[in-house]
């Protein structure tokens, strides 16, 4: 039985992946780093020993690219395990969630007895989300989910609107979920990695699978205030992350070329899909902003 995610599409079909071209999964098309092909069979070994339990090494070369201490970054099993330590570990009465976005964030409430307070974002605007005040009139809401760009609708978030409410609400404590945000055309306009660390309340949790291609892996990381990241390893479990996966994302970090062709490569081709999408009768594509577009199909209209 599977959960609500893609990615199954060689389960659900009974065929191999040759000549299947899956779009259930918003992974980079163009696939992983050459080079981390290279050093998984370099290291291939490490498979006789324990991984760093601490992912030292990787925290301290992540720090170095987004600005941190490495006390102030955890590295998980893919950044779904982090969006359930998060409520695990911090223990919130209420979470809210902005609809339709990742399942997993009230899945994740739900496992940690949370109550789940849905706020749904309006097709008339877009699914655009707008910050109201009333949204925090709750005074049991502890914890509240985004995600920048929005999965699945695409829509951005500007930063600035962001850390203002971040800042009004010291005692909420907000998690931003950038995994598509390396996709993202001027993602420093959007992303608030570089405040996770001073703002006690802010935690941002990145995916090192969907850019760098290799989601078998599993991979992310979270920045968040030292005093967050130290109660939140009193919850983690141990040798969550495997010693590929770590030489892995290094390696993959390291690939400029990659990142910049990767990038070139998703700006054009994601606007002629979003093109050939809006010519199809009946299909209403909203203009993306990562790798993935979100269309509203009009039933009525199809031929």
């Amino acid at each position: 039985m599977f959960k609500g995610h893609g990615g199954h599409i060689k389960h659900i079909i009974n065929h191999g992946n040759n000549g299947i071209l899956d779009f259930s999964a918003s992974i980079n098309p163009l696939g992983y780093p050459e080079n981390v092909r290279k050093v998984i069979l370099e290291n291939f070994d490490d498979v006789l020993h324990y991984p760093d339990i601490d992912c030292t090494s990787l925290r301290k070369y992540i720090g170095q690219k987004v600005g941190h201490s490495e006390d102030e970054i955890i590295v998980g099993n893919g950044s779904t395990e982090l969006f359930y330590l998060i409520p695990r570990a911090l223990k919130p009465a209420k979470g809210i969630v902005f609809q339709p976005t990742f399942s997993e964030f009230a899945e994740a409430l739900k496992c940690s007895h949370a109550e789940i307070l849905n706020n749904v974002l309006k097709e008339e605007e877009d699914f655009c989300f707008t910050y109201q005040e009333s949204y925090f009139d709750d005074k049991k809401v502890k914890m509240v989910f985004l995600c920048n760009p929005n999965n699945p609708t695409g829509q951005l978030v500007e930063k600035a609107v962001i850390l203002s409410m971040v800042k009004q609400h010291p005692d909420i404590t907000f998690v931003m979920d950038e995994a598509f945000i390396d996709f993202v055309d001027e993602p420093g306009k959007y992303s608030v990695t570089h405040k996770a660390g001073t703002l006690r309340n802010l935690i941002v949790v990145r995916s090192l699978t969907k850019f760098y291609g290799f989601p078998g892996l599993r991979i992310g990381y979270l920045v968040a205030h030292m005093d967050l990241v130290k109660k939140m390893m009193e919850y983690k479990e141990p040798w969550s992350v495997n010693a590929l996966a770590q030489c892995a994302a290094m390696t993959a970090l390291e690939d400029k070329e990659f990142i910049s062709r990767s990038r070139e490569f998703m700006f054009t081709e994601r606007l002629y899909l979003f093109n050939e999408l809006s010519s199809i009768q009946g299909l209403s594509p909203y203009k993306p902003t990562a790798n993935y577009i979100f269309v509203r199909i009009n039933t009525n209209d199809m031929p």
